[in-house]
């Protein structure tokens, strides 16, 4: 088949935001463009089957994106409802070594996809390949949720263990990505190619009523600490001092509320002149936006940090000039028409400003050079080179090995989301990758405790081993939560005798499973957890929770913990929010 494009994150985010992210924009349009080049597949809801998506039903999803309303409406609700169940209907998909799954998303927040992922790699020799928009929760984590830096930490060592191309959305990316994969596995060199997103947004503007009519500078980013605006603000109160209201145009900010906008709104409540100048718009159509771009004067990016700069696109797309912070990555977005400002320099910011509002015959002549001089390609172009990096040829020499990250004797692995590490230094990828260890349908999503073995599906646990310590027997101790009232059930190595085991009460304890070394050096547990558990209001039949694991050589049988293989002290509620429950659909680049 053609390349297979994973767009299950997709369908996953329509059901709890309408108005696409600044990723979801590049996803789609990557994908609508790309007819013929790529074929649409998701893993389907409940059975988890890779199946087939009709390409008309994307079409009706990204226009109704385009309408007014919110992801509760009954007509949006109802569209989506059609969405799920046109991939349920949809054929079942049929892989073979040599073809490929490109993930153009972020799906590292879906459950268990990255383990569906391995299991399809395992089972059918594809090659996946993943977009990486950047890597700014490990580069600035002090503009991001410590949740955030954690679950990204781990989410970029599970790519590492998973991707073999990374497609980068920038050359800066590729630095970061190609820096940090080093870092985490030394021995590693993943293929990363370049597809920079010069490409215009074409979306009919709808102006009428939603434009202001005075002059206008536009802002766009999610209103957070990465983004800056607080920097923006305090350059519109400067020139609003220094020149007075009526010289200084409106300040239009498009973005929805993110990390540490409590500053900005802070601000802009305290000052009576901002609250007059600037105005807020956090949900802004694509329709709407672009009218907002059409009629502004010029537009401002003084971001920290970015993988692209999807804004600085859109306005040479739409010939207005972009005043922007000057970092390596907004000179590769915002090219020879962008007005540099140093970053985080308030004055330097609020002067470069005023030289265009004051100088309006200096800033058309820009807009003309600007307008003659710019191309930005189509997304069917974007569309090609990227088909292009993973078209059929001789694989990469050495091949990249399946199991990169063996677990050595006594690691600790992570059964929940792994602590904050000490950036630049970064957990061992082995420690991160029990996303790729549990498989099927019986484990839950992982929550920040850990992951809960649940009813009615098979759970397994893929431990690859490092060969350089192998032994005859082997142990595999787990520390585990137990549901309110404890638990019973069995485990196994694969193919094995089955072991039963009685978990008394509730709290942390402990699961042992012995086995022999396996033969090909990965070693596959199965468990059974029976009817399970329910505890309202959570309706999961809860078994076991997987707090941590070890291997370790087999121990004696009236053995307990090793040295160093203590249960993580902290008691956790049955239920806590999982990444997914937590996630916010932003528009952000």
């Amino acid at each position: 088949m053609p390349i297979a494009a994973d767009i299950t994150d997709l369908l996953a985010g329509f059901r709890h935001s309408r108005s696409p992210s600044g990723v979801t924009r590049v996803q789609t349009r990557l994908l609508a463009a790309g007819e013929g080049l790529f074929d649409l597949v998701a893993a389907a809801p409940g059975d988890g089957v890779w199946r087939r998506f009709p390409r008309l039903m994307l079409e009706r999803l990204l226009a109704a994106t385009l309408r007014p309303g919110g992801p509760k409406e009954p007509d949006w609700q109802a569209l989506v409802d059609d969405a799920e169940a046109a991939l349920a209907a949809g054929e079942a998909c049929e892989f073979a070594a040599g073809d490929w799954l490109l993930g153009a998303g972020t799906a590292w927040w879906l459950p268990g996809h990255a383990a569906r992922i391995m299991a399809l790699k395992q089972r059918t020799g594809l090659g996946y390949a993943s977009f990486v928009y950047d890597l700014l929760p490990l580069l600035v984590p002090e503009h991001c949720e410590e949740l955030l830096v954690r679950s990204f930490a781990q989410h970029f060592a599970t790519l590492c263990l998973l991707a073999d191309h990374a497609v980068c959305i920038s050359e800066s990316v590729r630095v970061d990505f190609q820096l940090w994969q080093k870092r985490l596995l030394p021995e590693l060199a993943i293929p990363a190619s370049v597809l920079r997103l010069d490409a215009r947004f074409d979306v009919a503007a709808q102006q009428a009523g939603l434009v202001p009519a005075e002059r206008f500078v536009l802002a766009v980013g999610t209103v957070e600490s990465r983004k800056n605006q607080l920097g923006l603000l305090r350059a519109w109160l400067q020139l609003i001092r220094h020149h007075g209201e009526a010289a200084v145009p409106r300040l239009v900010v498009v973005g929805v509320h993110g990390f540490l906008a409590d500053q900005v709104l802070q601000l802009h409540r305290a000052a009576p002149q901002l609250r007059r100048k600037v105005e807020l718009r956090p949900l802004v159509p694509d329709g709407e936006l672009q009218g907002l771009y059409a009629g502004c004067l010029f537009t401002i990016f003084d971001s920290h940090a970015e993988g692209w700069g999807l804004p600085v696109t859109e306005s040479l797309g739409q010939g207005k000039v972009p005043v922007v912070a000057d970092i390596a990555v907004l000179r590769e977005s915002g090219g020879a028409h962008a007005v540099y400002v140093e970053p985080e320099n308030v004055p330097a910011l609020a002067a470069a400003a005023w030289s265009l509002i004051s100088q309006p015959q200096a800033l058309a002549a820009r807009e003309a050079a600007l307008r003659a001089t710019v191309r930005l390609r189509s997304w069917r172009e974007l569309a090609e080179e990227c088909a292009a990096f993973l078209a059929p040829g001789p694989p990469p020499a050495p091949a990249l090995p399946r199991d990169r990250a063996r677990l050595a004797e006594d690691m600790l692995v992570y059964g929940g989301l792994p602590p904050m590490p000490d950036l630049p230094q970064l957990h061992p990828a082995a420690a991160s990758s029990g996303a790729l260890q549990r498989l099927g349908q019986g484990w839950s999503h992982q929550e920040e405790w850990g992951s809960w073995a649940v009813a009615d599906g098979p759970a397994l646990l893929r431990l690859p081993l490092d060969p350089g310590w192998r032994c005859p027997e082997l142990s595999v101790l787990l520390v585990v939560m137990a549901p309110p009232g404890g638990h019973a059930g069995r485990a196994r190595p694969q193919g094995g005798a089955w072991c039963d085991w009685v978990l008394l009460g509730s709290g942390i304890g402990e699961l042992r499973v012995d086995a022999p070394w396996p033969v090909d050096d990965v070693l596959v547990l199965e468990f059974e957890v029976g009817a399970g558990v329910i505890v309202p209001p959570d309706e999961r039949r809860l078994g076991f929770g997987i707090m941590s694991l070890r291997v370790v050589r087999q121990l004696p049988a009236e053995a307990g913990s090793p040295p160093g293989a203590d249960a993580p002290p902290v008691w956790q509620p049955p239920r806590q929010p999982s990444i997914s429950d937590r996630l916010r659909f932003t528009r952000e680049d």
